[in-house]
């Protein structure tokens, strides 16, 4: 019978798949924490206010991401912050088909290189 020693394979792998663990979780708490508006925190919510109609129609995973952005947002100044609540409540405004149609061609354009992203984004941003 294989007898486990601490330099085995096995024991070796076991910080990465702890810590892989302790990520998943902590991200499906996060994505709990974050399944109806009014569990948000004021100061979140204030700044996903163009969201507010659709948040529910938002997948969970989704609102998580942008509950991350909540702090960066927080720090910018108020012009930068009102652009990007503009741009929030566009992407709001857009149907969940025209959504999924501008996330695949962005996931699509990833590896492109820099300026190739920076035109493709300002071209997504004209579409909106």
């Amino acid at each position: 019978m294989f007898k486990k020693t601490p330099s085995s394979k096995h024991y070796a792998k076991r910080p990465v798949l702890l810590t892989a663990l302790a990520l998943g979780l902590s991200l499906c708490a996060g994505v709990a924490q974050a399944q109806n508006w009014e569990d948000i925190s004021p100061a979140s919510q204030t700044m996903l206010r163009p969201l507010r109609g659709t948040w529910e129609q938002i997948p969970p995973l989704q609102r998580q991401q942008w509950l991350q952005h909540v702090p960066r947002l927080q720090n910018m100044n108020s012009s930068d912050r009102d652009n990007a609540q503009e741009r929030m409540a566009e992407w709001a405004s857009l149907s969940m088909r025209q959504r999924v149609q501008v996330e695949q061609r962005l996931k699509n354009e990833i590896n492109d290189n820099a300026d190739t992203r920076n035109q493709s984004w300002t071209r997504y941003l004209k579409f909106r």
